[in-house]
């Protein structure tokens, strides 16, 4: 086995130019640190992504590059991770960029995904696209981690089982205690990274609100024993198979119960018996179903999935996705105006002392997205659009009975009971919680 300089030196006599291929892929690759700072991972990083992204030749200097630093690192002792980068999937990866940038970050995102050394989400955490120095840390952390298991034979790759105990081994180094301080862990500091991130992230009105409510989402809520009763309700009734009618809506003798269980009917719920008269019904099942992913339709019924499962079993869980569909999915790569609106929105409600009536936050919602460079989709004014999106805010409020109805009835204002104001602030926690997931450059 070979120091570093005794491999470049030997390399040199061979032939100088991929010498100097060679050394330049290793500063690269290590950031001045040597051998010993190489991991597969960054290994892979490296090679599937930086290298043909990042080096001013053609697809086949990238590969010419790949392959002096695999004689390198085989000189080297380091014959596994040689074989990476003279492997035929390397080539491949490098050559898709050759029919273009999409191609190739299609290709390397797969193979990474593919990748046993690659630390996979849990749920814990889901890792980001773009991450920030902390989470990028924990990911480096956690891939070493994975792949000290796999070089001691502890985690065995192909074995039957040896995904899930890649993933108990992902969430130990997650909650293990910093050696430095005995008391971080790496999720806390990546969950302090990205709530810092979503409160500090951007200028304006938006950061200003997000910046104000972070002390208040960081305190245990005080919760009644049964904080979401109509998804509980919901989720009890689809265990043991939720009857649909022939057109797969929630059967009338249901609808009827849950009109008359949550006041949903109003004095004439005796004659109400569709889903769509019951309009909170008829948005609950739909957030359920679309958008927490805890039923699906199976023939003539709503049945729970896995995630529903766990939702009807552990109140923590269901109280955790319930909430956070209030605002909805992670945006993706680009912003989305129902997702913006949503969260504007519930900062506004649970950072007043007031109940706001409906006319000022719309008002306020807009100038605040109009700021921002918010435009409607549809071509209408924006103004329209967001009393739209406040409209279907509070159906969802409705749905998990989170609104004062008695306060909300006389102003006409948007009133949150306790509970709802605690699960506005799970629903904003879980907004800056979220992986950020930024398109690749």
């Amino acid at each position: 086995m070979m120091t570093e300089a005794e491999a470049l030196q030997t390399l040199a006599r061979e032939d100088p130019a991929v010498a100097d291929d060679a050394r330049a892929a290793l500063r690269w690759l290590t950031s001045g640190g040597g051998l010993e700072t190489i991991s597969l991972l960054r290994l892979q990083e490296f090679l599937w992504f930086v290298l043909p992204t990042s080096w001013p030749v053609q697809a086949s200097g990238h590969v010419a590059v790949a392959r002096a630093l695999a004689r390198l690192l085989t000189l080297a002792g380091m014959e596994r991770y040689g074989d990476v980068c003279a492997s035929a999937e390397t080539e491949q990866i490098i050559e898709a960029y050759a029919s273009g940038h999409d191609d190739g970050i299609a290709a390397y995102s797969k193979a990474l995904a593919a990748s046993h050394a690659a630390p996979p989400d849990t749920d814990l955490l889901a890792w980001s696209t773009a991450m920030g120095p902390e989470e990028r840390a924990a990911y480096g952390a956690c891939a070493a981690a994975i792949e000290i298991a796999v070089a001691a034979r502890e985690l065995r790759v192909g074995v039957s089982g040896w995904k899930t105990k890649r993933i108990a081994l992902v969430e130990r180094w997650l909650t293990r205690p910093a050696e430095e301080t005995g008391a971080d862990t790496w999720l806390s500091r990546v969950s302090a990274e990205r709530i810092d991130e979503w409160a500090h992230g951007h200028p304006g009105e938006r950061a200003q609100m997000a910046r104000r409510v972070v002390p208040r989402l960081l305190k245990p809520p005080v919760l009644p024993g049964e904080p979401l009763p109509t998804l509980r309700w919901l989720l009890q009734h689809a265990d043991a198979g939720l009857r649909l009618t022939a057109r797969h809506y929630v059967a009338p003798a249901l609808v009827g119960e849950a009109a008359g269980m949550f006041g949903w009917g109003g004095p004439s719920s005796g004659a109400r018996h569709q889903e769509l008269d019951v309009y909170p019904l008829h948005t609950l099942r739909g957030m359920a179903q679309h958008e927490m992913g805890a039923v699906r339709r199976s023939g003539t019924s709503l049945v729970l999935t896995r995630t529903g499962r766990l939702m009807a079993e552990d109140a923590a869980v269901r109280w955790h996705i319930g909430t956070a569909a209030l605002i909805g999915p992670d945006d993706g790569p680009d912003p989305d105006f129902t997702v913006a609106v949503r969260e504007a929105a519930l900062l506004m409600v649970t950072l007043d002392d007031e109940p706001v009536s409906y006319e000022e936050l719309a008002g306020r919602l807009t100038e605040l997205h109009a700021a921002e460079g918010w435009m409607s989709r549809s071509g209408g004014s924006l103004a329209s659009a967001i009393s739209s999106e406040i409209h279907v805010l509070k159906h969802r409020l409705r749905a998990l009975q989170l609104l004062d109805e008695r306060v909300a009835a006389r102003p006409r204002a948007l009133a949150l009971t306790g509970t709802g104001t605690a699960a506005a602030l799970s629903a904003l926690l879980a907004r800056a919680l979220r992986p950020r997931r930024h398109r690749q450059p």
